[in-house]
């Protein structure tokens, strides 16, 4: 695909963000709010988990291949130039709690590109890694970091209780969310209380909140592309067969399997449809469609070794604010993200009393 030379992308400028004068006090009580369910956490398993995206599914090694002959909209940042690099990606599902899959979440995969230069965000100069964070929902539940805070505050009201409470509240949440959808209505934050059984692996994958995209700003998405990818797309996993279903579809997978992803940018082109502070916005593709920029490769593999889950796990972490300035987050989420999934990585380092690592090869990441 190539960029639509009709369209006008609008150029990025630090004016583009409006930041209110209250945001850093918002930050510290989401910072609070993780920071108290981490500890919840962490007794109840007698190690530090992850408070977003805390079990894992798959733990991949694989490239990253910039597309050649982009045009100069998609040329930018990280895909100015044709090049691989190694990429390692973790599959998760969205609470903390090391929840069965039968209970009903959405999903997300975070990619960490090994090998990126140019001038890195303030925190992460020196090093050569940068992170894409991404979700099953096109949107965030929420438009920005006061809704954020709500929601927070609710997950950490329920972080205690036990696991059939909340299998059986998001089932409700499932099913009222088809019920939403068959009239014509739709409700964000149910999906993400609700996510239905589907296979991780014919997910398509979303950034929901819009990014620096040198020059320009965009949003990313993941799309399967192999037909063993595409297969997948749509089909539903029985959950009743163990608490692992989502891990052990991926094993099974990789064991014998290749996949390969096409990442897509979707260029702002509208102040008024596609705003940068409200995250719980879709941006309409009517107005600018996906473009592929790159490829994600990844070989047959074990895709959930015990060394690779722990490395995996306990000694990376996923950050926004890994990441080239070129590529900085952009809105209120993802200022607060920015600073908030850091100090929360920090924390759970310190609560398992080891340390976190950012590779500079692919060969720190164990088989």
């Amino acid at each position: 695909m190539t960029a639509q030379s009709s369209l006008h992308y609008l150029p990025y400028d630090d004016a583009v963000e409006t930041i209110p004068p209250d945001e850093d006090h918002t930050v510290r009580e989401i910072i609070a709010s993780l920071a108290r369910v981490s500890q919840t956490l962490a007794k109840r398993y007698e190690h530090a988990v992850r408070p977003s995206h805390g079990k894992s599914h798959g733990l991949l090694k694989g490239t990253l291949t910039v597309l050649r002959g982009l045009p100069e909209p998609l040329a930018q940042g990280l895909f100015a130039v044709p090049d691989t690099y190694p990429l390692v990606a973790r599959l998760s599902t969205e609470p903390g709690d090391l929840l069965a899959d039968t209970i009903h979440t959405p999903r997300g995969i975070a990619l960490k590109v090994i090998g990126a230069s140019g001038p890195m965000l303030s925190g992460h100069e020196g090093e050569i890694t940068q992170d894409f964070l991404l979700s099953s929902g096109r949107r965030f539940a929420v438009a920005d970091l006061k809704g954020f805070l709500r929601v927070q505050h609710f997950l950490e009201g329920i972080s205690g209780l036990p696991e059939g409470a909340k299998q059986a509240g998001t089932a409700l949440g499932f099913a009222v969310n088809k019920a939403l959808h068959l009239l014509g209505s739709d409700s964000v934050l149910l999906d993400f209380f609700g996510h239905p059984h589907t296979h991780p692996l014919g997910e398509s994958y979303f950034s929901q909140a819009p990014l620096r995209y040198g020059r320009y700003v965009a949003k990313l998405g993941l799309f399967p592309a192999s037909e063993n990818l595409q297969k997948l797309v749509g089909t539903t996993l029985d959950p009743s067969v163990g608490s692992s279903v989502l891990k052990d579809a991926v094993v099974a997978h990789f064991a014998k399997h290749r996949a390969r992803y096409e990442l897509r940018v979707q260029l702002r082109t509208s102040a008024e449809t596609m705003p940068i502070e409200d995250a719980s916005v879709e941006w309409p593709e009517d107005k600018s469609s996906f473009l592929t920029v790159a490829e994600v490769a990844f070989p047959p593999q074990d895709a959930y070794s015990p060394a690779r889950q722990v490395f995996a796990d306990d000694r990376l972490s996923f950050t926004p604010a890994h990441s080239l300035a070129d590529h900085r987050p952009l809105g209120s989420l993802m200022r607060g993200r920015l600073k908030a999934y850091g100090a929360i990585a920090a924390l759970r380092t310190e609560l398992n009393a080891g340390q976190r690592v950012e590779p500079r090869g692919l060969d720190e990441i164990p088989d």
